[in-house]
C-alpha cells in the first residue's frame, strides 16, 4: 500500500516520535475497555470467542503497538523506512477497528438495557479517545473508526424500528469524530510547521552569531597585529628624533624637533587609545591609573590642535591649572584631543577655551567653542557611532562621526561623566566631570640621576630585534649616549661579552623574546629588558618571573635611559 503522507510535507518522522511516546497512555484505556466488553458479552458469545478476542485485544494488540513504538525510538538513520512503518501501523489500526466492530456486531446485548447502554458508552469513549491519539497521523483514525462504528451501525439498523434512528446517530457521531481527528492532525501540522520554522530561524540566528563571532575574532586579530606592526615605526621615529638632539640645530630647528617629539608622543598615546577602545565592549581593557599634572595634558592637547585652529583663523585659549589627577593619562588625552579637534573642526575662525576646575572634591575639564552648535534633536544621538552634529547645515565637515562615540565609551571606562550642552548657532560646552584629584608626587629617582646620563656608561648593550629599522634607531641613540652597542637577530650567535640585553618579544620565530632571553641568560647572566608593542598581563608576569624588565613600545627615550640606569644600578648592587 502506497503511503498517503509524504514525510517532507506531513512531518512523518515527528509524528512517529510522538506516537512512540503514546502507547503507555493508550494501553490502559484499551485493555480496560476490552475487559468490560468481555464481561458484558459473557451471556451473548461463546466462551472460546471471548477468550480468542480477549487474547487478541489484551495481549497481541498492545504488544504490536509497543513493538512499533520501540522501532521508532531505536531507529537510526537509514535503518527504518517510515513509509513502510506507517503502512504497518495503518493495517494494525484497521485490524483493531474491525475486531472491535465485529465483537460488538455479534456481542451487542440488546436484551439487557444496562449492558446495552454501557456498550454504547464504551463505543463513544473509545472513539473520542482514539480521535485524539490516532489523529497524530492524518486519516489514521479513519482506518480504525470506519470499520468499528460501521459494523456497529449495521447491527443496529438490522434491529429495525426506533433503533434505525440510533444507527443514524452512530453514523453522525462517527463523522463528527472523523472531523475531530482531522482537526487534530491539522493542528499538529501547524504546530510542527511553526516548530520547524522556529528551529530554522534559530539555526539562522546561530549561524549569524557564529559569523559575527568569526568576524569579531578576525577584527581582534587584525587589531592585535596592527597594534604591533604600527607601533614599530612610531617607536623607531621617536628614537631617531632623540638622536637629532645631539646635532647642531638652530632655534627654529630645535622648535621643529620639539614639535615632532610632541606629535610623536601624542600620536603614540592617541593610537594606543583608539586601538584599546575597540576592546571596551568586551571589558578587556583595564585603565592604567597614574598621577600626573592635568596642566601638562591640557597644554599638549592645545599645542597639537593650535596649528589647525590658526590655519582656519581661529584661536585656542588655555587657562592654566595646578591640578594633579589620578586616572589613565593616555585615555584622558584621547578624550580631550577628540573634544578639542571637534571644536576646531566645527568652529572655524572662532574662539575655543580650554580649562579645568575643582568642585566638590573632584576635577572637571571644560571645552567651550563659539561654533555652529548642535541641534537639540541630535544632542543625545550624537554620542552614537556614525552620527554627526549638523550633518547637512552650514559648516558641514566630512567625517565618520566616531569621535564623540569614542569619548563617551572611554569616559565610561574611566568612571567619568560627559556633560554636553550646545545651542545651535551659538556654540558648544563639553565638560568631563569626576576626575580624582591627587597631590603632586615626589620627584622620581630617574629625574634625580638624570645628570649622570651624560657620563660615559662604559657598558655594552646587546640589541636583538627582527626589525632592522628599529634596531638601527636604537643603536644610534645608545651610541650617542656613550654605550657600546652590539646588534643581532634571533638566529645569530650572541657576542662573547655584553652587559645589558634589550630583547624584542615578537621575533617572528617559534621562540619568543622571553624564551630566547632565558637561553642567553643561562650562558651570560645580564640585566635584561623585554620590549614589545603588546605587553599583556601574561607577558609581563612571565618577564617578571624571569627577573626581566618590560618596556612598552613606543618607548620614550627618557624612559629607556632611566631603565638602563636602573638596570645597571640593580646589577651592581646584586654583585
Amino acid at each position: 500500500m502506497k503511503s498517503l503522507f509524504p514525510g517532507a510535507v506531513d512531518f512523518q518522522a515527528d509524528r512517529a516520535r510522538l506516537f512512540s511516546r503514546a502507547p503507555a497512555k493508550i494501553f490502559f484505556g484499551h485493555i480496560a475497555s476490552a475487559c468490560v466488553l468481555i464481561y458484558l458479552a459473557w451471556d451473548v458469545l461463546a466462551l472460546h470467542w471471548l477468550v480468542f478476542w480477549g487474547v487478541w485485544e489484551i495481549l497481541v494488540t498492545p504488544t504490536l503497538l509497543y513493538v512499533l513504538g520501540k522501532q521508532v525510538e531505536s531507529r537510526t538513520s537509514g535503518k527504518l523506512d517510515l513509509d513502510h512503518w506507517q503502512n504497518r501501523l495503518h493495517v494494525l489500526f484497521a485490524l483493531v477497528g474491525t475486531s472491535w466492530g465485529t465483537f460488538l456486531f455479534f456481542g451487542l446485548d440488546v436484551q439487557n438495557p444496562a449492558h446495552f447502554s454501557i456498550q454504547m458508552a464504551i463505543v463513544a469513549g473509545a472513539s473520542a479517545a482514539a480521535a485524539r491519539s490516532l489523529g497524530i497521523f492524518k486519516f489514521s483514525f479513519f482506518f480504525y473508526e470506519l470499520p468499528f462504528t460501521g459494523l456497529l451501525a449495521i447491527r443496529i439498523f438490522m434491529m429495525g424500528g426506533d433503533f434505525v434512528l440510533l444507527g443514524i446517530l452512530v453514523l453522525i457521531f462517527a463523522v463528527m469524530m472523523c472531523g475531530l481527528a482531522n482537526d487534530t492532525s491539522e493542528e499538529l501540522s501547524e504546530y510542527l510547521a511553526t516548530k520547524l520554522e522556529n528551529l530554522d530561524l534559530a539555526d539562522k540566528y546561530l549561524a549569524a552569531a557564529k559569523k559575527a563571532d568569526m568576524a569579531n575574532s578576525a577584527k581582534t586579530q587584525f587589531l592585535a597585529q596592527a597594534n604591533h606592526d604600527l607601533r614599530q615605526p612610531i617607536h623607531a621615529i621617536g628614537l631617531l628624533t632623540e638622536c637629532l638632539r645631539d646635532q647642531e640645530l638652530d632655534a627654529d630647528g630645535q622648535d621643529v624637533l620639539d614639535t615632532i617629539d610632541l606629535s610623536i608622543d601624542n600620536l603614540s598615546n592617541l593610537f594606543k587609545s583608539l586601538l584599546n577602545v575597540t576592546s571596551l565592549e568586551a571589558g578587556g581593557l583595564k585603565p592604567d591609573l597614574t598621577v600626573f599634572s592635568l596642566d601638562e595634558v591640557l597644554r599638549q592637547t592645545v599645542r597639537q590642535a593650535l596649528p589647525e585652529a590658526e590655519e582656519h583663523g581661529g584661536s585656542i585659549k588655555l587657562v592654566g591649572t595646578s591640578i594633579w589627577v589620578k586616572t589613565d593619562k593616555a585615555l584622558l588625552s584621547s578624550i580631550l584631543q577628540n573634544l578639542v579637534f571637534n571644536a576646531v573642526k566645527y568652529a572655524p575662525g572662532a574662539k575655543i577655551l580650554l580649562g579645568a576646575r575643582v568642585r566638590n572634591g573632584t576635577a572637571s575639564v571644560h571645552v567651550l567653542d563659539q561654533g555652529i552648535g548642535v541641534p537639540d534633536h541630535l544632542q543625545e544621538e550624537i554620542f552614537h557611532e556614525f552620527v554627526r552634529g549638523n550633518p547637512h547645515g552650514p559648516g558641514r565637515r566630512d567625517g565618520l562621526g566616531l569621535g564623540l562615540s569614542i569619548v563617551s565609551r572611554t569616559a565610561r571606562l574611566l568612571d567619568l561623566d560627559v556633560d554636553f550642552r550646545s545651542t545651535e548657532g551659538v556654540g558648544t560646552h563639553v565638560a568631563i566631570d569626576g576626575l580624582q584629584v591627587s597631590s603632586r608626587p615626589a620627584q622620581e629617582q630617574a629625574a634625580a640621576v638624570s645628570s649622570e646620563v651624560f657620563k660615559k656608561p662604559n657598558k655594552t648593550v646587546l640589541i636583538i630585534d627582527d626589525n632592522p629599522q628599529v634596531m638601527k634607531a636604537m643603536k644610534n641613540l645608545l651610541m650617542n649616549w656613550g654605550y657600546d652597542v652590539e646588534t643581532g637577530t634571533p638566529m645569530s650567535e650572541s657576542p662573547p661579552r655584553f652587559d645589558i640585553l634589550l630583547m624584542d618579544y615578537h621575533l617572528n620565530t617559534p621562540t619568543n623574546g622571553i624564551e630566547l632571553a632565558r637561553e642567553i641568560n643561562l650562558k651570560i647572566p645580564v640585566p635584561t629588558a623585554i620590549i614589545s608593542g603588546t605587553i599583556t598581563d601574561e607577558i609581563e608576569g612571565l618577564a617578571k618571573q624571569a627577573g626581566f624588565w618590560t618596556l612598552h613600545k613606543p618607548v620614550l627615550p627618557m624612559q629607556l635611559r632611566s631603565v638602563l640606569l636602573a638596570m645597571t644600578a640593580d646589577y651592581a648592587d646584586a654583585s
